[in-house]
């Protein structure tokens, strides 16, 4: 056999060898080898075992396992029970990702349209949730009544927000809360007088022309509000924040300040609580840290008016307004007070802040030499 033919041969050999080892070579798996099974586009494993999932989880599960199928018919109320449990323990993110799956799998169930409701006054601006609520009353797929529940629902709001920051002296969050529901709803006059007035006792006369001018040149609400706080050539604006602090009749109170660098503390009592609050004349509203209002809501009822987006001197925050039934300023007693509740970051020298809706309440004066505040209650 010649040379050529020995070396065709033994690769002839080679690739025949090959070829038997990978078609039969491979061995077949033992019974003792853990085998995963497929089963439609999952794969699982006999071995395979899941932690205990809780009844609330459990629940929700089930739900996003069941959404899938459009022709569901609403979602179970139980799911909407545990989903309140969640929104009611302030577990926001949990909420949100039910939402997300459960409305992309049901988009008009109005369980879950009002659930997301309640999410969102709980998470947004009030003026949001209240818009929210007004959107909602144009969905035909609610029946009247329950148009009727949202209407009285966003009315009831609209009204203890109003009156709470009306008795409380804050116009500026009166003005943000009603600005975005103005928009909505130009032609309701209740809303435009309260807005305008808003302005007006902020010395923002444009801004209150301009909401004036959606009423009547008769409006008798409008020609109110022009004759209480239009300056006229005689005499000057009937709203001022400061003003003389010492008369003959009027006593003035000398309220002892504590120096913290070129900052001022004044002690106060809030719900009988004593609270070191620090002098802003900067700031509109009177805040409070989360820490004291947590220590003040283990003992009293504290109503919770809303969300507002507040300025301070580190940007924007997000904060709960809350009205605080008393609070004590020297001798003076002080009620139905709005305040907000700030975070621990945001209160890192005192207990809070002392804020012009209570300041404004008084003629005062800051004395810095001997650091001391002086009170003279308005009239």
């Amino acid at each position: 056999m010649s040379r050529f033919a020995l070396v065709v041969s033994v690769c002839l050999l080679i690739s025949v060898s090959l070829n038997v080892y990978l078609l039969w070579g491979e061995p077949a798996p033992t019974a003792a080898e853990d085998v995963p099974k497929k089963t439609g586009n999952r794969v699982t494993s006999d071995k395979a075992t899941k932690p205990p999932v809780s009844t609330s989880q459990q629940s929700a599960s089930t739900y996003q396992a069941e959404s899938g199928s459009s022709d569901k018919p609403d979602v179970p109320a139980t799911d909407i029970d545990i989903v309140q449990q969640w929104l009611d323990q302030g577990d926001f993110a949990r909420v949100e990702r039910f939402l997300i799956d459960a409305l992309r799998a049901n988009p008009e169930s109005a369980q879950l349209l009002l659930l997301e409701a309640d999410y969102i006054l709980a998470t947004e601006p009030l003026s949001v949730g209240v818009s929210h609520l007004f959107a909602l009353q144009e969905l035909s797929l609610f029946n009247l009544k329950q148009r009727e529940e949202l209407a009285n629902r966003s009315a009831g709001l609209i009204e203890n927000t109003i009156s709470a920051l009306y008795n409380a002296g804050d116009w500026d969050m009166l003005a943000q809360f009603l600005e975005p529901l103005f928009q909505l709803n130009s032609s309701d006059q209740s809303l435009t007088l309260k807005l305008a007035e808003a302005y007006a006792r902020q010395q923002k006369f444009t801004l209150m022309e301009d909401v004036l001018a959606n009423l009547s040149a008769t409006n008798a609400g409008a020609r109110s509000l022009r004759q209480r706080f239009l300056p006229t050539p005689s005499s000057g604006s009937q709203e001022s924040s400061e003003g003389p602090t010492t008369t003959q009749q009027e006593p003035v109170t000398r309220l002892a300040l504590t120096r913290y660098g070129d900052q001022y503390i004044a002690e106060t009592q809030i719900l009988n609580r004593p609270a070191a609050l620090l002098l802003d004349t900067g700031a509109s509203s009177t805040a409070i840290s989360f820490e004291l209002y947590r220590a003040l809501r283990r003992f009293n009822q504290i109503k919770v008016i809303g969300l507002f987006d507040v300025r301070t001197a580190g940007g924007p925050i997000r904060s709960p307004l809350v009205q605080i039934d008393n609070m004590t300023l020297g001798p003076y007693e002080l009620s139905n007070i709005g305040v907000f509740v700030m975070p621990e970051a945001a209160m890192q020298q005192a207990d809070g802040l002392l804020g012009m809706n209570v300041l404004k309440q008084f003629h005062f004066q800051l004395d810095q030499t001997n650091a001391e505040l002086l009170l003279t209650p308005r009239q």
